[in-house]
């Protein structure tokens, strides 16, 4: 076996049933694209003998099974590979061995991977985010006065973007310059939100603090972005929190409205902006979409195809600012959960509570609409979060009730979030249930702007001005 591959192609041999075949691959092509054509070159008919048992699929000498949605070169199948054509439902024999410890060694490596390259490169990065956590919490515990912590949080926060930037584009390490970018943000917010508080101690926070403190983020986030332009959800979950912050805080700050109340405001804001977050990172992505004929010219008419690489950018693209939007709003619908139900239920009555079981239900809900996992889990974790901060505000005004109502609440959603995790890992939920949860899920929209404005005070001002 040679260590390379030229010229983009791998010359692997194919050993079909009733033959063997030399052939050259792309490298780079999924290998479900490339089975039709080594199909046609391994023996005739083989393609209609695929449909008696269920299809073919290309195994190794070991009877690792080659992955059909990856490429050769992901596989790190090499010239001179030996790759055996079967039957996908042909169990490949386990190889015997005579030596006992060698078998060991190789089960051994199988369970547990090795420390390697990766594994080291991959501490070292996880290293910077937790250092920088810890200095922040150092620059929360040196006030008051706030201007010199500020001021040390806004100048790590440029040192960060400045290293990111230049590890991304001088050194070419694009995975390594985001990790110091995205660990600026948090820098950079908390500067933001500390340098013009003086003397003032940090539970008197006004709406010109937290409007400077995402103005400061958001210009970090943007910088990131462009500047590194590698796994930017992160830096757009930035601006999306930033913007929305602002936002509120604007609101804050132009009428009386309290931190009870702008939580109610941002949390109502990210609830109702959601649903609007596919088509906008559509938009935002420029995902090159297909034009409906409107004449019977267009119908016959041949229009160009977008160029693949471009169209794989622009969905790559799309990916990421929907990412980025879903887990921002994620953030900040844990974040206002907590500060809804703060105080439990006797401080401000139950509005806010409700309020909290609403967005939490909602994003538990909405959850289900989004099928890959980075999209879904963010939902999953923010409707988790508020629900046990509603469980913790509800047993909270009588200390009895956490051991007789919070405990079983939350012992029996756990229950059934196993029992559901487990009967649906089989089949898929029915259609019934599904309409089922959409209903509720419109129901839950439309009572979380009522509720905000009950916590906000907005009914009691109207009436106010009635008279």
């Amino acid at each position: 076996m040679t260590a390379g591959v030229t010229g983009g192609l791998a010359r692997v041999t194919i050993a079909a049933p009733t033959r063997r075949v030399d052939v050259a691959l792309p490298e780079a092509v999924p290998v479900a694209e490339l089975l039709p054509a080594v199909l046609r070159s391994a023996g005739e008919g083989l393609a209609d003998d695929g449909q008696q048992h269920g299809g073919w699929v290309l195994r190794t000498a070991e009877g690792t099974l080659v992955d059909p949605a990856r490429s050769l070169a992901a596989q790190e199948l090499r010239d001179g590979e030996v790759l055996h054509l079967v039957p996908r439902r042909v169990e490949w024999p386990e190889l015997d061995y005579d030596d006992v410890v060698d078998a060991i060694a190789r089960d051994a490596r199988r369970e547990s991977r090795s420390w390697g390259s990766a594994a080291t490169r991959r501490a070292g990065l996880a290293v910077v985010p937790v250092a920088v956590l810890a200095a922040l919490v150092l620059v929360l515990t040196a006030g008051p006065s706030w201007t010199a912590p500020g001021g040390v949080a806004l100048a790590l926060a440029a040192l960060l973007l400045l290293g990111g930037v230049a590890v991304a584009r001088a050194l070419g390490d694009a995975g390594a310059g985001m990790v110091l970018a995205v660990s600026a943000l948090p820098a950079a917010a908390l500067g933001g939100l500390l340098v013009l508080q003086g003397d003032q101690p940090l539970t008197g926070l006004q709406p010109a603090q937290w409007l400077l403190a995402a103005a400061v983020l958001l210009v970090a986030a943007l910088l990131g972005y462009v500047g590194v332009a590698d796994r930017t959800h992160w830096c757009v979950a930035a601006v999306v929190v930033a913007l929305l912050v602002a936002v509120v805080a604007g609101t804050a700050a132009l009428t009386p409205v309290d931190g009870r109340g702008a939580a109610a405001l941002l949390v109502a804001l990210v609830v109702v902006l959601t649903p609007a977050v596919p088509l906008l990172s559509i938009r935002l992505g420029k995902l090159p979409l297909p034009a409906l004929p409107t004449t019977a010219e267009d119908l016959l008419a041949d229009a160009p195809q977008v160029p693949r690489p471009r169209v794989q950018a622009r969905v790559r693209r799309t990916d990421e600012l929907l990412t980025g939007m879903l887990g921002g709003g994620a953030v900040l619908t844990a974040a206002g959960s907590v500060l809804l139900v703060r105080g439990g239920v006797d401080d401000a009555g139950v509005a806010p509570v409700v309020l909290a079981g609403l967005v939490a239900a909602a994003g538990l809900l909405r959850a289900r609409l989004f099928p890959a996992v980075r999209h879904r889990v963010p939902q999953l974790v923010a409707g988790a979060v508020g629900l046990v901060a509603v469980v913790a505000a509800v047993t909270d005004a009588e200390p009895s009730l956490r051991l007789a109502v919070g405990v079983p609440v939350l012992v029996a959603v756990a229950g059934l979030a196993l029992a559901a995790g487990l009967a649906y890992q089989r089949r898929p939920p029915s259609p019934w249930l599904g309409r089922l949860a959409d209903v509720l899920d419109v129901l839950v929209v439309m009572a979380v702007l009522p509720v905000a404005f009950v916590v906000v005070g907005l009914y009691g001002y109207v009436r106010g001005i009635a008279g």
